[in-house]
């Protein structure tokens, strides 16, 4: 039985430049208890079809045909007040920015307690044991429910917006990305509870994602969707082992697959098209590689091509020799995309019109050669970046506040004595859960946070005694790549301005060589043509788009050294892979250094040369990657690897084994400090500092179960563990 059909939807957006057709005739059923996958690129339609069935589209946005039935209910025909009745307690949404759905001056706790007494009619008692309830289920601590949204991680925020979607039980969760940017042990997790919300409360799921991997795992069927119409559908198990559409098979060639890891990822070339002039014949005509002369005339329509199965496709009945030959990255780059409309480039951009505003050049700066390691006092070798034992603590709590509020004044163990190199052209992955230090490593990296204890070198200066000029020359080097694009771009500032202030910045005083370093730069990372972005603000862009303007923005200036920090999180699979793909280019191309920092151990794989677990502010295993991956000896290295999901539904995630929560890095351990999680946890290793053992690969694992070591008589298995180990 249907819990919701739609039939023949069509959502239209009223721009300045015209009537965008956003979702286009789609029909789609979801049966109780199902879990659909709803997977494509941004602005493909899918979070429009959300906003549509939930009635809450901008107000340019609106239903011009078709029906939303749920529970035989016409929910076209129902008046707001009766739409708000439905929303949360029947059918209830993760928000794609769940990070940015958080009020930032109230407590966390107090929004899902107000959700609850408002909505669910719960007492303030009640709602505070339920609030507590929820914050458990999706591993978070109870004592977080009195903490403002900026002292959460990203993917405790997330959390957060998850309980809150769960709050009242609806009968249809639809989830909007709804582990995007969450390290693989807390994805394992939300995933865990929507399975067993499933099983337990019969809930049905609708999710929207384009990590076609976490679709793999958690969903019966999926439906792919692609300029504003469904292009295929059928259960999980076919489409993953046999899709019916060439969009389908780009999609899937173009997701890093830790089980069974690609020398080059497939980047589908182009964008979906302009929805104001849909073509005639088939939309993905002008990037299918597989495009006939006919798919240009007709427009084909959903149709069986086998037992509950629809594939909108003039070639779907060829699709057992397509399959192999769209496993070739070649075949893809093969297609001539047609470009958009160029605008006219402006002419001598001025100061006020291109965001040269309020950006003073340097009168010192200049776009000279770099300068040599000698000039830096640095060294003659192809290291170019050492970290010496670095630390960095951070206090919390205390002052007058904190006396009024009873806090006390505490130390955060942000990172703790952590060593490595990095060489010119090398790329380091840094994974771990979220709060184990690794942005805090980044920024250190790029001098935006000074180490407490230890010393950062680069090309052999000391990043804590640089001088003013040194300073600048370090700055145009050295280039970070922020997490939440949303927050990386000034709202007031077009593209063009955003890219340009740093070129300002470091000298570059000719407007244009300032131009032509833009469109160049914007062409690299795939936002072409370039001409047409220049004028637009990031209002106007997908969350796809924006990355890219970040990398764009990044690599500018032609560094040498890159933080990147959950550079792809956001992206969708195509993009994604042709991001990768640029990166790792440029990366021998141009001999730039990158640290990549990311939960996703897949992308690493894939991106990096090695890879460096850290838990609670150290590096517990580094090594090269295929060494990491294949042969973790760290248990949480193993963790991580078993919480990945892989895009293969016959596949399944083995059970973690170690314990749920993360402590929080207030309290320095005398032992081993995973001791509290680990599953093979020993007596030693509550009171034994275990020792960083290094083999003849460059393999290092800090663990008392690594190398010779683990033959000591003091190690002892079945240990109790207890919390007893910290001081």
């Amino acid at each position: 039985m249907s819990i919701l059909s739609i039939r023949d939807l069509k959502v239209d957006y009223a721009t300045q430049e015209g009537t965008v057709q956003a979702v286009d005739g789609v029909s789609l059923d979801v049966d109780e208890g199902q879990q659909l996958g709803l997977i494509g690129e941004s602005g493909c339609g899918k979070t429009t079809l959300l906003k549509a069935i939930v009635q809450v589209l901008p107000r340019n946005g609106r239903i011009t045909a078709g029906k939303i039935m749920f529970n035989g209910i016409d929910m076209l025909q129902l008046s707001k007040t009766e739409m708000r009745q439905l929303r949360w307690r029947e059918i209830a949404t993760i928000p794609q920015a769940s990070m940015d759905s958080l009020n930032p001056v109230q407590r966390v706790g107090s929004q899902l307690m107000k959700l609850l007494r408002v909505r669910g009619g719960y007492d303030k008692r009640a709602a505070r044991r339920r609030a507590a309830d929820l914050f458990d289920l999706v591993g978070l601590d109870t004592e977080r429910l009195m903490h403002y949204p900026h002292e959460f991680s990203g993917g405790m925020k997330q959390r957060a917006v998850i309980a809150m979607a769960l709050a009242l039980e609806p009968s249809l969760l639809i989830a909007d990305e709804p582990v995007t940017a969450l390290d693989v042990i807390v994805q394992h997790q939300i995933l865990e509870v929507l399975r067993e919300l499933e099983q337990e409360l019969n809930l049905t799921v609708m999710l929207i994602t384009h990590d076609i991997s976490v679709v793999a795992q958690v969903c019966d069927s999926v439906a792919v969707m692609y300029a504003g119409r469904i292009v295929e559908q059928a259960a999980a198990e076919p489409f993953f082992h046999a899709p019916a559409h060439p969009y389908s098979l780009g999609l899937q060639q173009a997701f890093p697959n830790l089980a069974r890891p690609r020398d080059e990822l497939v980047s589908i070339e182009g964008y979906p098209p302009d929805l104001r002039e849909p073509p005639s014949g088939c939309r993905f005509a002008e990037r299918c590689p597989f495009v006939q002369d006919s798919c240009h005339d007709i427009d084909p329509r959903l149709e069986l091509v086998g037992d509950n199965r629809l594939a909108a496709c003039l070639r779907s009945g060829e699709m057992e020799t397509l399959r192999s030959q769209a496993e070739d990255p070649a075949l893809w780059q093969q297609v001539e995309v047609a470009q958009e409309p160029i605008l006219p480039p402006p002419k001598s951009p001025s100061i006020t019109t291109r965001g040269d505003l309020g950006a003073p050049p340097l009168a010192t700066a200049s776009v000279e050669t770099p300068p040599s390691p000698s000039q830096w006092g640095g060294v003659d070798d192809d290291i170019l970046l050492e970290m010496r034992d670095v630390s960095k603590r951070f206090k919390i709590g205390g002052g007058l506040a904190g006396l009024l509020r009873g806090d006390h004044e505490q130390t955060v163990y942000a990172v703790n004595n952590i060593s490595f190199t990095l060489r010119r052209g090398e790329s380091l992955g840094l994974a771990g859960e979220s709060g184990c230090g690794k942005s805090t490593t980044g920024k250190l990296l790029v001098k935006l946070l000074d180490a407490s204890d230890g010393e950062i070198l680069f090309d052999g200066a000391d990043l804590a005694h640089l001088e003013q000029d040194d300073l600048l020359n370090f700055r145009r080097r050295s280039q970070l790549m922020f997490q939440n694009p949303f927050e990386a771009l000034n709202p007031r500032f077009t593209l063009y301005r955003s890219l340009t202030e740093p070129l300002i910045i470091h000298g570059w005083k000719d407007e244009q060589q300032r131009l032509g370093r833009v469109i160049e730069t914007l062409d690299r990372v795939n936002l072409r043509p370039a001409e047409v972005f220049l004028d637009k603000y990031p209002h106007q862009l997908s969350g796809g788009q924006l990355q890219r303007v970040v990398l764009a923005r990044a690599l500018v200036l032609h560094p040498d050294f890159l933080v990147a920090d959950e550079p792809v999180s956001m992206l969708d699979v195509s993009v994604r892979a042709g991001i990768l793909n640029t990166t790792r280019r440029l990366a021998r191309e141009l001999g730039l250094a990158t640290v990549y920092i990311s939960h996703d151990l897949s992308l690493l794989q894939y991106t990096c040369d090695r890879i460096a677990i850290m838990y609670l502010g150290e590096i517990v295993e580094i090594g090269p990657s295929s060494g990491v991956i294949n042969n973790p000896q760290h248990p949480y290295t193993q963790a991580l690897i078993a919480a990945v999901p892989v895009p293969d539904p016959t596949i399944e995630n083995p059970p973690l084994r170690i314990q749920e929560g993360i402590p929080r890095p207030t309290e320095q351990f005398i032992g081993c400090p995973f001791a509290q999680r680990c599953p093979d946890v020993m007596e030693a290793c509550l009171d034994i500092r275990p020792p960083a053992i290094t083999d003849e690969y460059s393999h290092m694992a800090q663990c008392h179960l690594y190398g010779d070591h683990r033959d000591s008589p003091k190690l002892k298995r079945g240990a109790e563990v207890t919390s007893g180990n910290t001081r």
